[in-house]
């Protein structure tokens, strides 16, 4: 482990996710973790690579207020990546549906393409109940920026709505492109009914094998789950 790595462990001292009194510390101090620039020639000895893998592991959803709080007054994209990434790992492993509910907010008003980008992927893996708004994703979904619109089809994963799977549909329907169906297809995969299925059969024969490959998984999938097989 580098030297940095160390002298930083030491400097933080007893700074805690479950302590109400250092709780508000640690999150900033996480984020600032996360956010580090850093010059380094293997990234698992970096400060920032150590901080993904804390953040991975932090399961108290009493973290959410300060999370906020740092997320809503900060001007520093690298620092709202950081706190869009936490609120995902958190709202993951605690379950806590406020975490899924915050990552849309944040979804309305980020602007940055890497930022954004980062909030989907978080999207991504917190569970979505039906009563979670998912317009915020929508509208990604046609985006011009191919980085935004890949992880908005991408964070339809783990949502209960019928909604989704009816803005996949259409927009594998719709599109030319081919990474577009391939994400399409893996979303499908998860949260598809078979009323996707024909859309879905459209790409068995496609000419790219990326493509043909998921879609046979993905409709492979669906029978399975509704004892279509």
């Amino acid at each position: 482990m580098r030297i940095g790595v160390i002298l930083d462990r030491l400097l933080r001292g007893n700074l805690s996710p479950d302590d109400p009194t250092t709780r508000r510390a640690y999150v900033a101090d996480l984020i600032r973790r996360i956010a580090l620039k850093e010059s380094v020639k293997n990234s698992d000895d970096s400060i920032s690579w150590h901080a993904f893998r804390e953040a991975e592991k932090v399961t108290n959803a009493e973290v959410l207020d300060d999370l906020e709080a740092i997320a809503d007054a900060s001007k520093s994209k690298e620092e709202r990546s950081a706190a869009y990434f936490i609120l995902g790992t958190v709202g993951k492993n605690s379950g806590d549906v406020r975490f899924a509910h915050a990552l849309m907010r944040y979804a309305a008003l980020e602007q940055n393409e890497f930022s954004l980008s980062t909030l989907l992927a978080s999207v991504e893996k917190v569970h979505k109940p039906i009563d979670v708004p998912l317009e915020p994703i929508f509208v990604f979904l046609n985006d011009e920026r191919w980085l935004v619109r890949h992880a908005a089809i991408r964070a339809l994963k783990n949502c209960d709505s019928p909604v989704a799977e009816e803005k996949l549909i259409s927009l594998l329907e719709s599109t030319d492109d081919q990474d577009d169906k391939i994400y399409c297809h893996s979303t499908l995969n998860q949260i598809g009914t078979p009323r996707s299925i024909p859309a879905i059969r459209q790409n068995l024969t496609s000419r790219k094998r990326d493509v043909k490959a998921s879609a046979r998984a993905a409709i492979v999938s669906i029978q399975a789950r509704y004892g279509l097989a």
